[in-house]
């Protein structure tokens, strides 16, 4: 009881202020942690997918390997065509007269 006898009633706000602030705190701290939490799922999850389709063996995985390579090639293609108006202006080829990039 002398301890709380000590206490100055002019620190009683703050010592709520400091509280509240705590609680708002951990409320915060709470979501941060649950979104790191989710974004570390997220990329654990991708790692275990990976490393399943390579334990497989060759023959299990080579369709996985073949559609990545037919998915980058297309990636490719797609950027080499949006990339084809600026790069015809310079210099006119006939995949720009193909494509009709070329007035």
């Amino acid at each position: 009881m002398e301890l709380l006898q000590n206490i100055d009633s002019t620190h009683l706000p703050l010592v709520a202020v400091g509280c509240a602030l705590l609680c708002v705190a951990a409320v915060v701290i709470g979501f941060l942690l649950q979104a790191v939490s989710g974004v570390f799922g997220v990329i654990t999850g991708i790692i275990e997918v990976v490393v399943e389709i390579m334990q497989g063996g060759p023959v299990a995985w080579c369709g996985c390997a073949l559609l990545i390579v037919g998915l980058v090639a297309c990636a490719g293609f797609t950027y080499l065509y949006l990339q084809a108006p600026e790069t015809c202006a310079a210099h006119p080829t006939y995949f720009c007269q193909w494509f009709g990039f070329l007035p």
